[in-house]
């Protein structure tokens, strides 16, 4: 029994443009204002390209299913693999309640001003939270070639909201004659001087992430060897383009300081469309929002799942882990143990937390625990010796971007709660991989 081979070309661009481009990291970024821009870019020269590089190389050499996991196996053998591949899993673990969380936020939207109102109520995105993302997984389980409509429709969502963006952004400047963030070019180069600076930059980093998901489902597409190059510049290229002009849209429609960090970009539509008058259109404006974020969580929930699939083939996690459904052929098992645990995640992030602490502190984990995978990405790159000089980039920007991460973004109340949960929640889940590894090689060497 073997997966089936459902993703072609454009499958691929879409399932990366979703995967990379998330709406909901755009405001926790837009609240330092035009400096927002600078920080794009330079994590497109410094992060986007040494990874799209890595991607594009590492696919066509090793195209199997497993990507960054197989390919750190490949560089720097066991040990080294299943700690990247558990990293890149878990760290999932995290992003997906976040996503989640975003998701319901924005759908209040689509029932007036009152019901906006649930996007703080910790109860209400708890329940419609859990209920999200067993839809989604449970649509999983029934098969990639029905849960990749979810990923394109998400793509599609991701530029019709963007366009949306754009637009509201003109309507607001020829509404007032200015900008509503006001622009000046000290403001708009880099500060690395300012913590909430460094913390974007982290964010702006992690926001690139997503090249090398399609990958992950190298046994599920259709001549991997040729298109996932082609993939990788299309999409890298779309993804950056689409987050500059998001970015700008949305601080010119709105002031920076009044950028909330979970639906600001649903709110910058919402007072734009206020003040023209034309309120009907929200809703119309939340679904279609609503659809990209989905997107991006059906796109991460399906691939990050085929890492403790291809973990539990090697039998270095629970051998159940990589059986596949004995009618769909999917990894029925590790999307199953993945909805139970993100489950006990959105339970908890949301006890006794704001909304955005609670968001906040599930996106940070998330990003310490993802950015690890890159180190050893940059790093086999620079020991196969293919351009060493962008891999030594990448991994430097990935250590820098794991550091700034535990530097708290403005409007965090309670510093030493954001410190411990962060150190805490990464530890905890290294200090359990080492476990893990150490009894899966016992068994086999008592085996």
């Amino acid at each position: 029994m073997s997966l089936r081979r459902e993703l072609n070309l454009r499958d691929l661009v879409l399932l990366m443009v979703v995967a990379v481009v998330n709406v909901n990291t755009l405001p926790l970024i837009a609240i330092e204002g035009w400096r927002a821009v600078s920080y794009w870019i330079l994590a497109f020269v410094l992060f986007l390209v040494p990874q799209g590089l890595a991607v594009a190389e590492f696919g066509k050499r090793f195209p199997g299913e497993g990507g960054i996991y197989v390919w750190t196996r490949e560089c720097f053998g066991d040990f080294h693999a299943f700690i990247s591949g558990w990293c890149y899993w878990t760290n999932n673990l995290f992003y997906l309640p976040s996503v989640i969380i975003l998701f319901v936020g924005v759908l209040t939207y689509t029932g007036g001003p009152d019901a906006a109102r649930l996007a703080e109520n910790q109860q209400f995105i708890m329940i419609c939270a859990i209920a999200v993302l067993w839809v989604v997984t449970l649509l999983h389980i029934r098969g990639l070639g029905v849960g990749k409509w979810l990923n394109n429709l998400g793509a599609f969502g991701v530029w019709i909201s963007l366009s949306i963006m754009l637009i509201i952004g003109i309507l607001a400047v020829s509404r007032t004659g200015a900008s509503a963030t006001p622009f000046n070019w000290t403001a708009a180069l880099p500060s690395f001087t300012q913590y909430s600076s460094l913390s974007a930059f982290s964010v702006a980093m992690y926001s690139l992430v997503g090249l090398e998901l399609a990958s992950v489902m190298g046994d599920e597409i259709q001549d991997p060897e040729k298109i996932i190059g082609r993939a990788v510049v299309i999409a890298g290229l779309i993804s950056i383009f689409l987050y500059i002009l998001g970015t700008i849209s949305l601080i010119v429609a709105v002031n920076a300081s009044d950028i909330g960090a979970i639906t600001g970009v649903m709110q910058a539509a919402t007072i734009v469309i206020t003040r023209l008058g034309l309120q009907s259109i929200i809703p119309f404006v939340a679904v279609v929002l609503a659809l990209a974020v989905l997107g991006v969580c059906s796109a991460w929930l399906a691939g990050s799942a085929r890492i403790p699939f291809v973990m539990g083939v090697d039998v270095y996690l629970p051998k159940a882990l990589g059986k596949l459904h004995p009618k769909w052929n999917t990894p029925m098992n590790a999307l199953l143990v993945q909805g139970v645990v993100c489950t006990a995640f959105v339970i908890m992030s949301l006890s006794g937390s704001t909304v955005r602490e609670g968001f906040e502190k599930l996106l940070k984990c998330s990003i310490v625990l993802q950015l690890i995978p890159f180190v050893y990405l940059f790093a086999g790159l620079y020991k196969i010796a293919v351009k060493r000089g962008l891999a030594l980039i990448g991994c430097i920007t990935s250590l820098f971007g794991i550091a700034f991460v535990f530097v708290p973004s403005s409007g965090i109340e309670n510093f030493w709660s954001f410190e411990l949960t962060i150190i805490g929640g990464s530890v905890f889940m290294l200090g359990l991989a080492c476990i893990l590894y150490w009894i899966a090689v016992r068994k086999r060497v008592a085996a």
